[in-house]
């Protein structure tokens, strides 16, 4: 084997192994901080009809082990929500969770409409402590029955 070869063989040896070594080390699955998340998605009704841009959030019933944030999620046109917790639809730590939902009055601020209004839906759905809607995150995928707010 010649010099040149043998060093751009150990350059691209060193490379590799550097890359792979420094690609371990980023957070992923397995790899992240914080405590594991399992999908949870499920729809809202309200007067019998889809409830959209409405804010969903679980509260847990027992405190966390470690901080996290709170499980929230906002309903698409179809009433259908998607929890995020740490990462984009990653979902919500298994537990027991109140459920809490508020649907804000919109008002426009510049060219722009923003929901920070009252809440239009009873006052019951957006206290943790008064709240009726529960559901247990369990390890897997969770699909939260049909929610009907009263």
């Amino acid at each position: 084997m010649s010099l040149d070869l043998w060093f751009t063989w150990r350059f691209f040896y060193s490379s590799t192994l550097l890359l792979s070594i420094s690609l371990s080390l980023l957070p992923g699955c397995g790899g992240e901080t914080g405590p594991k998340c399992h999908p949870v998605e499920g729809k809202i009704v309200y007067q019998n009809q889809p409830l959209a841009e409405a804010m969903v959030v679980f509260h847990p019933l027992t405190p966390p082990i470690e901080k996290t944030p709170q499980p929230v999620a906002t309903t698409n046109a179809e009433g259908r929500f998607v929890m995020t917790t740490l990462r984009s639809g990653d979902g919500a730590p298994a537990g027991e969770y109140a459920i809490t939902i508020e649907l804000r009055e919109p008002r426009l601020v510049g060219e722009e409409v923003v929901r920070d209004g009252p809440n239009l839906l009873p006052p019951k759905y957006a206290s943790p402590a008064e709240t009726p809607l529960r559901h247990k995150v369990v390890p897997g995928k969770n699909e939260v029955p049909d929610i009907r707010v009263e």
